[in-house]
């Protein structure tokens, strides 16, 4: 006799709208574009570890397709460290970006087929990201010497697996997203001047 295993909520598979929440964690950084106009040269500090709350929805598209529409909120910092040439440790200085994203996700999923209890997937799509903390001025006592702006555009992808319970599905997902757009405010802070040589 052949062993079979028990297909868990299968009725998963046939929901039309597919409803549930998502918790996670994240790493941002920047990426700096040197211009080559003074002596500072910037690139990407310590990653910070954020976390992200969000709710999942996905429409049934047929047996293999999904449509995912993923809002949440994102908690995040990110970094900066500036080296004035020549490189030594006195001649540094750190930024930190602290924000509060709201996150609107738009994915397609590609669903292969089940195995047992379990199902890979990929997705793919975009989203946009607004910052409830504003960081519109510069404050060189809380190490902020740059400006950014509140709204960006995502390109994101990723790939895991849905665990199938007896009662509900579980998902893992590791997800890369890269920026679109250019979000630093190169005009200067007319109330901290001399500090345009960071951006």
């Amino acid at each position: 006799m052949r062993n079979t295993s028990l297909l868990n909520y299968q009725r998963g598979d046939r929901t039309v709208l597919h409803f549930g929440f998502s918790l996670g964690i994240n790493y941002m950084d920047y990426k700096a574009v040197l211009s080559g106009a003074n002596g500072w040269r910037a690139e990407s500090g310590k990653l910070d570890v954020g976390f992200l709350v969000g709710i999942v929805s996905e429409l049934r598209l047929g047996d293999d397709w999904g449509l995912r529409f993923l809002p949440g909120l994102e908690f995040a910092t990110r970094s900066l460290v500036y080296t004035q040439v020549p490189e030594v440790e006195n001649n540094k200085q750190y930024a930190y970006n602290e924000s509060v994203y709201v996150s609107l996700p738009l994915m397609l999923k590609y669903k292969a087929k089940r195995i047992n209890n379990f199902r890979p997937f990929i997705t793919a799509g975009s989203s946009y990201k607004f910052d409830f903390q504003k960081h519109d001025k510069i404050d060189p006592d809380k190490s902020v010497y740059f400006r950014t702006r509140r709204g960006d555009v995502f390109l994101e992808m990723g790939a895991g697996s849905d665990f199938y319970l007896p009662y509900f599905k579980f998902g893992i997902e590791l997800r890369f997203l890269l920026g679109l757009t250019d979000v630093l405010v190169h005009r200067p802070d007319p109330k901290n001047r001399g500090y345009e040589d960071y951006t």
